[in-house]
């Protein structure tokens, strides 16, 4: 399966990756989205490259193909299903809701005439649930399914934001930061990207750096309460060069992409408590400069940061982060990434 951190450029076999992004660049428009090598798009192009796809098959997300299975015949028939947020790695147009000539015209729209799915708003009505999902899951027979969204977007909204300037940090095994602003930004060269959000726009990025190199560090939770206690979060870290990416880990999306990006994790400082600092604070500064990277593309100030994810239980670490950003952080009502 090629996951959300899949670079056609490093993964896809015998230079198909690179015939893939040959082909964006000459055709998507400058700091798409789409020109991420991690993009559904090079996905898709790369591995058109390595097998031409065929005249049966159909360019679906997870939860596009989840819905199918749930509509009625009906439903089913109108073609597969997707949203805003799901497709826009695929190239859909969010400001104008529809398919860019760019790419379905010319030799891109050659590759995927026919292919790629409907896409509707978040939330909006596909159909009714088939009388066997139904039968099968317990569902009333006049249940509506409708479009999805992505996991990330799903923990901002349940974290209760509204108001412009509000952000999202998730400290899961990975960092994501998202903000709801007046205008959408996007670069490819950072990551950088918008999601449509009503009339507004949800901007930000996700990082490979995050929690999992606390796993990998062998820092079990108990030791990293005793630890945390420790830090003096207005104290700089023993170690300020740090760049904490899981060793296994070779590029970064955001706030820079560079798909040559490695762990820096070293010297280790003789104390535990001062390891712990300096990774937390490396994370911390990859955070704050993401949020700084939306600004100066143009995004809405940031205000107030929430957080969710295992990292919002550390207390020592959301004041350190706090004083970092420069703006309020606190603990999400709904920590779960």
């Amino acid at each position: 399966p090629r996951m959300y951190d899949f670079s056609v450029t490093k993964q896809a076999p015998n230079g198909c990756g690179s015939r893939a992004m040959d082909l964006i660049s000459s055709h998507a428009p400058p700091a798409h989205v789409v020109r991420a090598p991690t993009s559904t798009l090079a996905k898709v192009l790369a591995w058109d490259a390595e097998r031409p796809l065929e005249e049966n098959e159909r360019i679906v997300h997870q939860a596009d193909y989840i819905a199918a299975q749930l509509c009625s015949a009906e439903a089913a028939e109108s073609a597969f299903v997707s949203d805003w947020h799901n497709a826009l790695k695929l190239g859909f147009d969010v400001q104008t809701l529809e398919y860019p000539e760019w790419l379905v015209g010319g030799p891109i729209g050659d590759k995927l005439r026919g292919k790629l799915p409907r896409v509707i708003r978040p939330g909006g009505a596909i159909g009714c649930v088939s009388a066997a999902a139904a039968e099968r899951w317990g569902l009333a027979a006049e249940c509506v399914v409708t479009a999805g969204s992505t996991d990330s977007i799903s923990a901002f909204l349940a974290s209760g934001v509204s108001e412009v300037g509000d952000a999202v940090t998730s400290l899961g095994s990975t960092l994501a930061i998202k903000m709801l602003s007046e205008v959408p930004v996007t670069d490819a060269a950072r990551g950088v990207y918008s999601h449509r959000l009503g009339q507004l726009w949800l901007v930000g990025g996700a990082s490979n750096v995050g929690c999992a190199v606390l796993r990998e560090q062998g820092f079990s939770a108990d030791e990293l309460k005793e630890l945390s206690l420790q830090i003096d979060v207005n104290a700089e870290p023993a170690e300020p060069g740090y760049y904490p990416l899981p060793q296994a880990t070779v590029g970064e999306r955001f706030p820079r992409a560079d798909d040559g990006r490695t762990a820096v994790l070293s010297p280790v400082p003789p104390r535990r408590a001062d390891f712990l600092h300096s990774i937390l604070h490396a994370i911390g500064a990859v955070e704050a400069e993401g949020y700084a990277a939306l600004k100066e593309l143009g995004a809405s100030p940031l205000k107030r940061v929430l957080t969710c994810g295992g990292g919002a239980s550390n207390d020592a670490w959301m004041q350190m982060r706090q004083r970092m950003l420069g703006v309020p952080t606190a603990r999400a009502e709904w920590t779960d990434a």
